[in-house]
This record gives structure tokens, C-alpha cells and sequence, in this order.
């Protein structure tokens, strides 16, 4: 783990009021004491996020440069450049052959349950819990052959040869304006229209091998509404390794998918992607307590000290100042 990093990111979420000032301190001291940031650090800042309910904060450190301009510039579509047709079916098919084989032996799914859910399905828009850097692949195997597109921050798509490739294979960059939210929105109506999966990380952040799913934010669901299309649950899980997969610190997942989750059209249009959105975190939460055998439960809050009341109502402004952003 880059300790640097990490404590750039420490830092800027605390500047910027994301988390209480008391947290840094703790996880500056921790780090100072371990010399450097390790997995226990990053642990223990997870389950602090979870004990504040701070569920859409920043969990990992990402490098912003060369980031693909979805301000009005970047363009999605490509019609009429038959050599971009020809590079983005060739990496499109990659990428599926990544998301079955990488997923069996780096991820060792090579069954996905509840596959049945997709059958006959046409155009949706699939949303998951977001765990790890490399999760894409997760979900590339998911779909197994069926044409995907998958919305990413702009920093994935950035201004390289590897950029490049996922740019024109499968990742769709979020706009950062009302003018690149319009050629994004065309965007989703191409693919759509062509009996596409979109995919959507909703939770918003990334928590590394973080098992629970988090409540979701409303973004994906504003879409599945606006191009009047399914939304299809997924979840991912992990097993304790085992054998060799054990010996060589390889992970074990799961993918499960849960049933189609459609529009309720008898609900005024403003509350319908609210409440998709809660229907489709109560269905990842179902998925999860049958994966794992075991009801969703999150941490409870830390018992504190009646001098840190501050600290208790800087993070009650946080929480607050996040839901309204939403």
C-alpha cells in the first residue's frame, strides 16, 4: 500500500470536512507508529467509516492526471469512423475473454449464480457493490457474452495507450458538466438502443475487499428511469481461499445476480429512482445474507468520551452536508 499516498488522501478528506479532524489524527498516529500504511490501518479506517455512517466516502487513493475531459469535449460516439468500430469490437471482445478466464483464475468465479435472472433480457442497467481496483473484471463475468458498457469516474479513462484501450472496449466516463451530461446521456441512449447492459458502482466510492453492500446513491437509477429499462442486481462476495488459490494470495470470489427490477409507474416520476434505488440495495442485501449466511448488520457506533461531543457533532455535519449533496 502506498503509505504516501494514503496520507495525501487522509489529508484532503479532512481538509475538505469528508471526515472528522479526529479520525486523521488517529490514522496519521497509526501509520507514524507502523512506519508505514498496512492493511490493519486501512481496516480499521473502513470500519470507522462504517461506524459514522459515512458510506460514500473516498477509500482509496486514485491519480487524477491525464483524466479523460468529459466537460462537452470527450466524445462517445464514433459512428462514422469504421476504424474505431473495428478497434472497439476487438477489445470489446477482449475484454469479454478477460472477464471469463481472468475472472476463474484470478477471481476463481467461473459459475455465477442466479445467471438465469438475464435470460431473455434485452437492454438494463446493472449496479453492484464496488470492491477492489480490478473489479471490473467481476463484472465482465458477470454478463458473461453480452454486450456491456461500464460507467466509470473520469480518472479511469485516461489520456494513454491503456486509456486508450478501455476508452474504446467498454468504460463510459461520467460527465463533470450539464454540457458533457448531455453527450453522455445520447451515449447511454445508443447503447440501450442496441440491447446493451450498462453498468453502475453506485455506492459511489470504492472500499477495498469491503464485504457489506452500502446504501445507494440515486445517479443509476435516475438513468434506468429516463431510458425506461430494468435494473439488474449483482452482487459480489468473497470465500475464505483455500488450497492453491491459498498459497498463492489469490482471492475467492462470488458473483450473484439478483431478479430484474423494473420501473413502478403508478409512483409520481420524481420518486421513482428512490425508490428503485431502495428496492435494488434491499435485493443486494438479500443477496449478501445468502451468500454469507448471515443478516446484514453495520458496526455500531464507538462509545465516546463526553469531551469528544464535538467531534460527534462535526461528523453529524458531515453526514449531513453529504445527504444533501445528493
Amino acid at each position: 500500500m502506498n503509505t504516501k499516498r494514503y496520507l495525501q488522501m487522509f489529508g484532503e478528506l479532512a481538509e475538505q470536512d469528508a471526515i472528522p479532524r479526529a479520525l486523521y489524527d488517529r490514522l496519521f498516529a497509526e501509520i507514524a507508529a507502523e512506519g508505514k500504511m498496512t492493511k490493519r490501518i486501512y481496516r480499521l479506517y473502513l470500519d470507522e467509516l462504517e461506524r459514522l455512517r459515512l458510506f460514500d466516502t473516498e477509500g482509496a487513493p486514485f491519480d487524477t492526471e491525464k483524466s479523460a475531459k468529459t466537460d462537452g469535449t470527450y466524445v462517445y460516439k464514433h459512428e462514422r469512423n469504421p476504424f474505431w468500430h473495428i478497434f472497439h469490437g476487438f477489445w470489446a471482445f477482449i475484454f469479454k475473454l478477460i472477464g471469463i478466464f481472468g475472472g476463474g483464475i484470478v477471481f476463481g468465479v467461473w459459475r455465477v449464480r442466479g445467471r438465469k435472472n438475464l435470460k431473455a433480457l434485452g437492454a438494463c442497467i446493472t449496479v453492484s457493490n464496488h470492491v477492489g481496483y480490478l473489479d471490473a473484471v467481476l463484472t465482465r463475468r458477470a454478463l458473461g457474452f453480452k454486450k456491456q458498457y461500464i460507467v466509470v469516474a473520469p480518472h479511469n479513462c485516461k489520456y494513454t495507450v491503456g486509456g486508450a484501450i478501455l476508452r474504446s472496449a467498454t468504460e463510459l466516463p461520467l460527465p463533470v458538466n450539464i454540457k458533457g451530461a448531455r453527450k453522455f446521456n445520447e451515449m447511454l441512449q445508443y447503447v440501450t438502443d442496441k440491447k446493451a447492459a450498462v453498468h453502475f458502482y453506485p455506492e459511489q466510492s470504492m472500499w477495498i475487499d469491503y464485504e457489506k453492500p452500502r446504501p445507494y446513491k440515486d445517479g443509476a437509477f435516475y438513468y434506468a428511469e429516463m431510458l425506461d429499462v430494468p435494473v439488474v442486481p449483482v452482487f459480489y462476495g468473497f470465500k475464505r481461499p483455500r488450497g492453491l488459490r491459498k498459497l498463492l494470495h489469490l482471492p475467492c470470489a462470488a458473483v450473484s445476480i439478483g431478479e430484474p427490477i423494473r420501473i413502478d409507474k403508478e409512483l409520481p416520476k420524481r420518486e421513482r429512482r428512490y425508490d428503485l434505488a431502495q428496492r435494488a440495495y434491499a435485493s443486494s442485501v438479500k443477496l449478501y445474507e445468502e451468500f454469507y449466511g448471515r443478516p446484514l448488520e453495520y458496526l455500531k457506533p464507538s462509545a465516546v468520551p463526553e469531551d469528544t461531543d464535538e467531534a460527534m457533532r462535526e461528523t453529524a455535519e458531515i453526514s449531513n452536508r453529504n445527504n444533501l449533496k445528493d
